[in-house]
């Protein structure tokens, strides 16, 4: 298994058989954790909503960061359906400090309680050796007295004039960006132009999804999140397996959100659900035209992830 280092607060160093964890103050006036993954490495910010705010290769960042928008940016996580809270989303669960403490090579974050619902949320991050991702695990907690309703949602912000993509499951997508998308061999794809995104309306796009995976591919680089499938059936009201989202179009300010959705559940009090996304971020092969449709899309044979695209084969993950 390849070694990887999780770079946190206080100058401390522990080891395990299989790893190496190495600890050092970032800043003096801010805790900051960042898990080394080779030339990968994802950073954590628990002072603001245990939030994901950087995802890096070679150096290069894959996500927006505060400087593009001051609200949003980063990786989140929500409570779905939005239309139990409208907007914006509950500080406590997206913005506000986490709790923070480190178990081996995990970083664990806990979130306030939810003044609406009594809802919380753990987060616990760690980085998979052998397939060389990250892994974040997300828990919703019912603390209340009352049963409850509600399915996991990240929220991650990218990077404008790059392309999304999922396989498509069942009905009909809706939306303003709809209109901008292609479908290919049981593909989605939305490659983001200025000059082809609703002028009116909203720039968002709901969908179902299958085999449980999405992609984004920006600046030689893909992102692919690898989830359990929702079911149709069990997606949130108004509310879609798969949602991009993409904002007005601002010189500098501009990002896409690529989102995905865990299944609508109820919990009841004291109860609790786990719901587990990895990350899996490789560079391009070069040469690769990356265009809505291209069948070559997906030759990240990159150690141990294989991802491929084209009429017969489906997505590989080993």
């Amino acid at each position: 298994m390849r070694l990887f280092r999780l770079v946190m607060p206080a100058f401390l160093l522990l080891s395990c058989s299989t790893e190496r964890v190495t600890s050092r103050l970032i800043a003096e006036d801010r805790r900051l954790y960042k898990i080394q993954l080779g030339n990968q490495a994802l950073g954590i910010d628990p002072a603001i909503g245990g939030r994901i705010n950087s995802l890096t290769l070679d150096g290069k960042d894959f996500l927006t960061d505060s400087a593009v928008n001051d609200f949003n940016w980063g990786s989140t996580f929500w409570f779905s359906p939005q239309s139990d809270w409208k907007w914006p989303p509950s500080a406590e669960i997206d913005n506000k400090p986490y709790q923070v403490k480190i178990d081996k090579s995990t970083v664990i974050l806990q979130s306030p309680a939810d003044p609406k619902t009594g809802l919380e949320v753990t987060k616990k991050i760690s980085a998979k050796g052998k397939s060389q991702s990250f892994r974040i695990q997300y828990t919703i907690h019912n603390p209340s007295k009352k049963t409850q309703k509600v399915a996991p949602w990240e929220v991650t912000r990218v990077q404008t004039n790059g392309i999304a993509l999922f396989p498509i499951g069942k009905g009909e997508r809706r939306g303003g960006l709809v209109p901008f998308t292609i479908e290919r061999d049981g593909i989605s794809w939305f490659a983001y132009h200025t000059d082809q995104l609703p002028l009116k309306g909203d720039r968002q796009l709901y969908s179902d999804g299958s085999e449980g995976w999405l992609a984004e591919l920006n600046d030689g680089m893909v992102l692919i999140k690898k989830f359990k499938d929702t079911p149709m059936e069990k997606t949130a009201p108004n509310e879609g397996e798969i949602e991009w989202y993409a904002s007005p179009v601002v010189p500098g300010k501009s990002y896409v959100e690529i989102e995905h959705q865990g299944p609508y559940e109820t919990l009841q009090p004291g109860g609790s659900m786990l719901w587990e996304v990895e990350w899996i971020l490789r560079k391009l092969p070069e040469g690769l035209k990356a265009e809505p449709g291209n069948p070559e899309i997906g030759e990240c044979n990159v150690n141990c992830v294989t991802f491929k695209i084209n009429a017969s084969q489906k997505p590989l993950f080993s």
